[in-house]
């Protein structure tokens, strides 16, 4: 018996072996892959809105933003640095998928060595890994929150080990409410847990209050900021920092990797409740498989809405024409033309490239977004160009206006890919004039698009 039970165990040793070094062959792919694209609109985004910090964006908590920061500040920079966060995140999912494993089924350890393998095969979690969006982290400090939650009420009455596995689930929940803001619901599921495991007789009730102090210490940034722009989050008025678009919907890559880890190890259990399961199981592995395989040996195939580590290219030469044409056309009082882009995605792109100084709006980004009405991305937060901040010009005939825009009268250079035709009237409304001067091609995930520069005379603002 105990010779079957060492060749068991050197067998579990030899696969832990094989599938651990599978995983990390695939983390070395998913690296060469990602860090040999360029930067997409969602990454430049977020640089800009890292240029920007606060306790919160209209997109989501300001928990990438800030990440990104720390990363900076340590040197991390540059498309090569940024893109390695994902893939080594993955390897954390992978360990956190394989404790799972090992805790709902402990008398088959082999099954948390098939769900590993099942995670890393998932099509989403291998796109995920490819882009720095946010996506992987977000996925990753959830399970991470999740597993110190069931450690907490697994553990506790069972060890002498006191308030420490409450506190280290309170810090996985201050830290993970940086990433995704509904977190804190995991608290209740792990106090109803411990009920379930433990009883009602003792209750931890230092270790729960001590988590909840933390998550709510953890979540004061982003409450305070939500307080202070009316709850803008919660309305849900712009997508997400990891949102992809499939088809009409629009989903958070974050939470479905997330989905995809818990629901990984369930799935590879019911491989072992029969031969239709278990077919059935190796029938979605394959599909899985295959769709992984084209999207890291070929991303370009991926559609439109979804994240490619092939990224934007031709923005460095279209900065370049940027700045030639900016310093060619100063307006009358020769200042140089302000920038405007139709898109915030556009706008991070140029801004991430273009270093400009506004010294009429301080703080504001080097690339303004089009004036609009709607509250769909956190540009619209930030300093802008119509913004009425300088005094008006006293007039005894009309004295209702205080305050203009500083820009008023001034040039600017509309960056888009609209035909003449297409020009919003938030731009031919508000200026005398508007030329095309220049197209510059672009491509997107490998398919070319026209980029045209358009000369904007004289700023008036918008008639009421």
């Amino acid at each position: 018996m105990k010779g079957k039970n060492s060749k068991v165990m050197k067998v579990t040793v030899t696969q832990s072996m094989v599938l651990w070094a599978a995983v990390l062959a695939m983390t070395v792919l998913r690296l060469s892959v990602a860090t040999s694209g360029s930067f997409t609109e969602s990454e430049a985004f977020l640089s800009i809105c890292e240029a920007h910090p606060a306790g919160g964006y209209i997109e989501g908590p300001a928990g990438i933003p800030l990440l990104l920061a720390l990363f900076k500040l340590c040197g991390g920079s540059g498309i090569f640095f940024l893109r390695c966060i994902a893939p080594f995140a993955v390897l954390i999912l992978s360990w956190c998928v394989w404790w799972i494993g090992r805790r709902i089924a402990p008398h088959r350890q082999v099954l948390a060595l098939w769900s590993v393998l099942g995670l890393n095969l998932l099509p989403f979690v291998n796109m995920a890994s490819l882009v720095m969006d946010g996506a992987m982290v977000t996925a990753m400090t959830i399970l991470l929150a999740m597993i110190a939650g069931w450690s907490a009420a697994a553990e506790t009455g069972k060890t002498a080990k006191g308030l420490t596995p409450w506190a280290l689930f309170g810090v996985a929940l201050a830290v993970g409410t940086q990433f995704w803001q509904m977190i804190g619901l995991l608290l209740p599921v792990a106090v109803a847990f411990y009920f379930v495991n433990q009883g009602t007789k003792t209750i931890p009730w230092r270790g729960i209050l001590l988590a909840l102090f933390l998550l709510i210490l953890g979540s004061v940034p982003s409450l305070a900021w939500n307080a202070q722009h009316d709850w803008i989050q919660w309305s849900s008025v712009a997508h997400g920092f990891d949102s992809v678009s499939i088809g009409t919907a629009t989903l958070s890559l974050g939470l479905v990797v997330t989905l995809g880890a818990l629901a990984t190890p369930f799935l590879v259990r019911l491989a072992y409740h029969g031969m239709f399961w278990r077919v059935l199981v190796i029938l979605i592995a394959s599909v899985a498989a295959l769709m992984s395989s084209l999207i890291l040996l070929a991303p370009q195939v991926l559609p439109s809405g979804l994240p490619s580590p092939i990224g934007v290219v031709g923005i460095r030469e279209l900065s370049g024409f940027v700045l030639t044409l900016r310093k060619e056309r100063p307006d009358p009082k020769s200042e140089s033309p302000f920038l405007i882009a139709s898109t915030p995605g556009l706008a991070s792109m140029l801004g991430s490239r273009i270093a400009i100084d506004y010294p009429e709006r301080p703080g504001s980004p080097s690339v303004f977004v089009a004036e609009s009405p709607s509250l769909n991305s956190s540009y619209a937060l930030w300093p802008s160009y119509p913004d009425a901040v300088a005094a008006g010009v006293k007039d005894n005939l009309y004295t209702e206006e205080k305050s203009v825009s500083p820009f008023l009268g001034r040039n600017a250079l509309y960056i888009t890919t609209e035909s003449q035709e297409e020009l919003p009237q938030t731009i031919t409304g508000a200026f005398n004039a508007v030329a095309l001067l220049k197209e510059v091609p672009i491509f997107i995930n490998g398919k070319q698009q026209t980029i045209r520069i358009y000369k904007c005379e004289g700023y008036r603002t918008l008639s009421l």
